[in-house]
């Protein structure tokens, strides 16, 4: 049953849901209950966003589930990607025309004031935040990705900008933001709770996806794909798609990732990568058998932002692994 009529069946019942075992394993189910709960508080958000994570279609589906949920909350989600190598001026105008969609039913189609410089463009999306406050028919959020490609300083302008709106209404704000990238360390809300980390998919919720593109799919199959990918949002959608072609994968790890399109050629040429950087390629290997080990920032953290290994828990301790069989395919 897809997620939003889940939503609306189980608001209307009083019964428990037989789903909520499925629910609560869910990895990245449970990372969009979080931002539910901020967003909800009308408090901003920093997402950080793992390679291949896709937070664009886990931003649309958070929208809907917004969007049914009570009270529910208007949302606009965007790209920041078109403001990666943009003059001040395009950033600018860009920016405020994504924050005049707030609180309206329609896209609005005439750009904004045009403005000349920083402190302009500061006055002008606070004008923009303020009506948007006022003037929404219910709370409004403006759910934004990609933020990695945004200039710093138009980063900074949001930030300053919300935290005034923030102080003028402490306790009955209607609007809200999120910005979700890759580096959200670099720009975490000084108004808001700490960065949340979209996670990658629970081993059933990767079985689930992969039968919503493939349709059905023998079980010792479904259980090899869903564990191959490691839950690797985009691997999983490569996965249904290769699934969808055939139900049956080959016995060989390097034979299913050849068959797996772009999706394993970004991997290949992430490895690839690394392999320039002896202590990086070292780490890598040390980390091929699937066992976790403590975390060492001076290469892990490299190895994190290139989409490699992912953090994980073990013993009370912050410890790292690879995020997928898949990676370690291409170690062996």
């Amino acid at each position: 049953m897809p997620r939003v009529n889940r939503l609306i069946q189980r608001a209307r019942a009083d019964t428990f849901d037989g789903a909520q075992h499925f629910i609560e394993d869910a990895l990245r189910g449970r990372t969009a209950r979080a931002v539910r709960l901020h967003i909800r508080r009308m408090e901003p958000l920093a997402v950080r966003t793992p390679r291949w994570s896709e937070p664009a279609a886990f931003l649309e589906d958070l929208a809907l589930d917004l969007a049914v949920g009570n009270p529910g909350v208007g949302c606009r989600t965007v790209d920041l990607r078109p403001l990666k190598g943009r003059q001040a001026s395009e950033s600018w105008q860009f920016t405020l025309h994504v924050f005049a969609q707030l609180g309206r039913r329609e896209w609005r189609h005439q750009p904004p004031a045009i403005v000349a410089d920083r402190w302009g463009f500061r006055f002008a999306l606070a004008g923009l935040i303020e009506e948007a406050h006022l003037n929404a028919p219910n709370h409004v959020a403006l759910l934004a990705h990609g933020a990695e490609h945004a200039p710093p300083e138009i980063v900074e302008d949001l930030l300053d900008v919300w935290a005034e709106y923030a102080e003028r209404y402490p306790a009955d704000r209607r609007a809200t933001m999120l910005l979700a990238g890759t580096v959200a360390t670099d720009w975490c809300l000084a108004s808001g709770p700490l960065p949340v980390d979209l996670l990658d998919y629970g081993a059933a919720e990767a079985a689930a996806a992969i039968v919503s593109a493939a349709g059905e799919v023998p079980l010792s199959t479904l259980q090899k794909a869903a564990h191959f990918s490691g839950g690797i949002p985009k691997l999983v959608r490569a996965m249904g798609e290769r699934c969808r072609k055939s139900p049956f994968l080959p016995d060989e790890g390097d034979a299913i990732l050849s068959s797996l399109g772009p999706a394993a050629d970004e991997i290949r040429g992430a490895v690839d990568i690394v392999h320039m950087d002896s202590a990086l390629a070292d780490r890598l290997y040390d980390l091929a058998s699937g066992e976790s080990l403590p975390h060492a920032p001076e290469v892990d953290d490299a190895l994190t932002m290139a989409g490699l290994i992912r953090r994980v828990k073990a013993h009370g301790e912050v410890h790292v692994r690879l995020r997928a069989p898949a990676i370690g395919t291409l170690l062996t």
